[in-house]
């Protein structure tokens, strides 16, 4: 079977970044995202960056289980075995706690807790208990501390930092790693939906966290990094 590598909110920020790492090494890459044209330009990136790997995109919204079991079938029908599985999607909120709302909270949620649950399940399911997985779970500093105007993006954050916590325990002695990752801020497409007014310029450059991650998670195979956080200086 071939290897293969999945990464959620691949069309773009931090996801395409290590996607276009990835298959300048060879690897085969699957990219997930909702958006179906933002995924073709990504692509045209990734073809043009890809040594020898094969490249393949879904349209996905991780949390749909339809999407995500249709996600499966893809890789099992394809004879894929995937190696490694960035849970890298999520959708920020700056919003005051006396605004919250029951689709507010179903939106955030979903996008960072109730998906990176519903995709990694999948891709358990697929893969034999014998195989070797990595499972890298991006999350954010705000997984860590609780910041003003992101109540609910910090619950789900946190929800997402205690799963990937009791997953690990539970996988604890097999072939399947677990790795948490918190990073900061980036300058990414994301601050234009959470703060527009907000200043970027000393924040992260995605493509150096990227590489940042990417080496960690691909390193000696020896030895295997657990919790990794990124700020800047």
């Amino acid at each position: 079977m071939k290897k293969l590598t999945v990464i959620s909110g691949g069309s773009s920020g931090l996801g395409l970044e290590i996607a276009d790492l990835l298959v300048k090494s060879g690897n085969n890459v699957l990219i997930l995202g909702r958006n179906k044209e933002k995924l073709g330009m990504a692509m045209s990136r990734l073809v043009k960056s890809s040594n020898s790997g094969k490249t393949e995109s879904l349209v996905c919204n991780i949390g749909d289980e339809n999407d995500i079991k249709h996600t499966g079938a893809f890789i099992e029908e394809n004879d894929y075995e995937v190696d490694y599985l960035f849970n890298n999607a999520g959708q920020g909120l700056s919003s005051a706690a006396k605004n919250t709302t029951a689709q507010l909270i179903e939106n955030i949620f979903e996008a960072n807790l109730k998906g990176m649950i519903l995709l990694t399940t999948e891709i358990l399911r697929i893969t034999p208990d014998k195989d070797e997985l990595t499972i890298i779970n991006i999350m954010s500093t705000s997984s860590l501390i609780g910041r003003a105007d992101e109540t609910i993006y910090c619950a789900a954050k946190w929800g997402a930092r205690g799963y990937t916590e009791a997953l690990r325990t539970e996988y604890k002695g097999t072939k399947k790693n677990i790795i948490a990752v918190y990073p900061g801020g980036m300058r990414t497409d994301f601050w234009s939906i959470v703060d527009k007014s907000r200043d970027l310029t000393n924040f992260m450059d995605p493509a150096e966290v990227a590489l940042k991650i990417v080496n960690a998670v691909k390193g000696d195979a020896r030895l295997l990094v657990t919790d990794i956080t990124i700020n800047r200086k």
